[in-house]
Order: structure tokens, then sequence, then C-alpha cells
């Protein structure tokens, strides 16, 4: 598994969370969060770094527009900690890779 593929396991593990908490769904994501994933996903997998890439908030490049990039934060912000409790060895795999 490479590492974006990594990212993109986390980012929807968190998004799933969030949605999951904020907007009721249980195992489907709502509209919005669902448009905010295949956003994140076509990101990562256009990363012009590629595997050589750092986290996302210590890279360089921009490559989210200003509204996603809000809105992942705050899903980020939310479902980061929550992870320990709801997922503790995605957790671990995240941090050790």
């Amino acid at each position: 598994m490479t590492r974006i593929d990594k990212e993109k396991e986390i980012v929807y593990i968190m998004i799933r969370l969030y949605c999951y908490k904020k907007h009721g769904e249980n195992y489907n994501l709502c509209k919005e969060c669902s448009g905010l994933l295949k956003y994140c996903h076509e990101r990562l997998f256009n990363c012009k770094l590629g595997e050589k890439k750092s986290s996302c908030r210590a890279c360089t490049i921009r490559c989210y527009r200003e509204d996603m990039r809000t809105k992942i934060r705050e899903v980020m912000r939310y479902s980061g900690p929550r992870l320990l409790i709801y997922r503790p060895l995605e957790v671990i795999k995240h941090l050790v890779s």
C-alpha cells in the first residue's frame, strides 16, 4: 500500500466519523461529505510530490481551494482526537508509517 493510499484511507475514516456524528449518516456519506471526500482523494491522487509528500499541513504547495481546506480542517479537528477512541489501531498505523 502506497503512502498516498494510506492518506486516502485515513481521510475516508475521518470524514466518515465526522459525517456519522455531525450529520447522522450511518453507512453512507451525505452529499456534502461525499463531495469533500471525492475532492480530497482527487487532490491526493494528483499530488505533485507523490510518495515523497509530508503532511498537507507542512506542504508548501497549496493544492486545496480555500473553502475545501477550511472544511477538511474542521473535519480533522473534530475526528482526529476521536479516532483514538473509535479507531485506535488506525491512528497507530498512521503515526508509525
